[in-house]
């Protein structure tokens, strides 16, 4: 069988390099640093809105999006990314499990990226909005230095 390395671990822990390189401490051993982001009770989201849910720090990248809701958003989607790019994290999730959080992202295409400048991460509500009295939190965990 074959011993395969991370590549975070590629030139630390492999043997390819002497002196080993160190971890990249952006990714090993990193400081975890989370957004709640909470929908304002009595305000309805319309299909297309968009909602910023905070700031990604310069260092760091999003390593987990959850999401917890009191009632089933039914057909109501959400994606989460940038002002740019609303599906960078995570492309048109539907959830209808109520009370607990669920992970929703981030896209495997984005976790394996270096962590990269401050971004703003919007929530973009699609196909059906999500009613006044629903109540939300998204929780966006970021790792870096």
């Amino acid at each position: 069988m074959a011993t395969h390395y991370a590549k975070q671990q590629t030139g630390v822990a492999d043997g390819t390099v002497i002196p080993p390189n160190k971890a990249d401490g952006r990714e090993v051993n990193a400081k975890r640093r989370s957004i709640l982001a909470s929908k304002v009770t009595g305000t309805a989201w319309a299909s297309g809105d968009k909602v910023f849910l905070g700031k990604k720090p310069a260092g760091y990248k999003v390593t987990a999006i959850k999401l917890c809701t009191g009632t089933s958003l039914g057909t109501s989607t959400v994606s989460i990314g940038t002002a740019d790019t609303a599906d960078k994290y995570v492309a048109t999730k539907t959830l209808t499990a109520t009370d607990v959080p669920t992970m929703l992202g981030p896209k495997a295409s984005t976790l394996d990226d270096t962590p990269g400048d401050e971004e703003d991460l919007y929530a973009t509500v699609g196909t059906a909005s999500i009613a006044a009295g629903t109540e939300l939190t998204f929780d966006i965990e970021c790792t870096g230095l």
